[in-house]
């Protein structure tokens, strides 16, 4: 469980404090919601039983949330800062992310720290992936057309 309280949560943190230092109103906007997507999503995942996290908390919420508040709350946050104030291309911000997740995934199953039921396989996760930061994308050009987000530097 350790493991995935230092890696999962307070290293992502660690660079989420240097971000929020950058752009604050990110952290009031896009990231509750990629972590509100986030839980959504694995805690339909473990309770249907289509993956487990291997860390053996007794109470279930906790199979995933320090994930869902840390990695991917942060992962969603850069993905905005790069979409936004570095002005990165769409396509290769969203390929980026979506691999680099996936991938990232893909390297726990093989270690084990996360099991897939014989229904779900990798494919299905990078489809997931897809599915949530197209949402991500959507939601911060919903953002920025309201002026939610100072401008951007060129």
């Amino acid at each position: 469980m350790w493991l995935i309280i230092i890696l999962g949560f307070i290293i992502p943190w660690m660079f989420g404090i240097y971000l929020y230092k950058k752009a604050p109103v990110i952290f009031y906007t896009t990231a509750p919601m990629t972590a509100l997507i986030a839980v959504v999503c694995n805690q339909l995942g473990i309770h249907l039983k289509l993956w487990k996290v291997h860390h053996m908390p007794k109470v279930v919420l906790l199979d995933s949330i320090f994930l869902d508040l840390g990695i991917f709350a942060i992962v969603g946050a850069w993905f905005t800062y790069l979409l936004h104030y570095k002005q990165v291309k769409p396509f290769r911000l969203l390929t980026i992310f979506i691999v680099g997740m996936t991938s990232l995934e893909y390297f726990m199953v093989v270690t084990e720290r996360v099991s897939y039921h014989s229904s779900w396989s990798i494919f299905y996760t990078f489809l997931m992936y897809v599915g949530g930061f197209a949402t991500l994308y959507f939601i911060t050009k919903k953002l920025i057309k309201h002026k939610i987000f100072p401008m951007a530097s060129k």
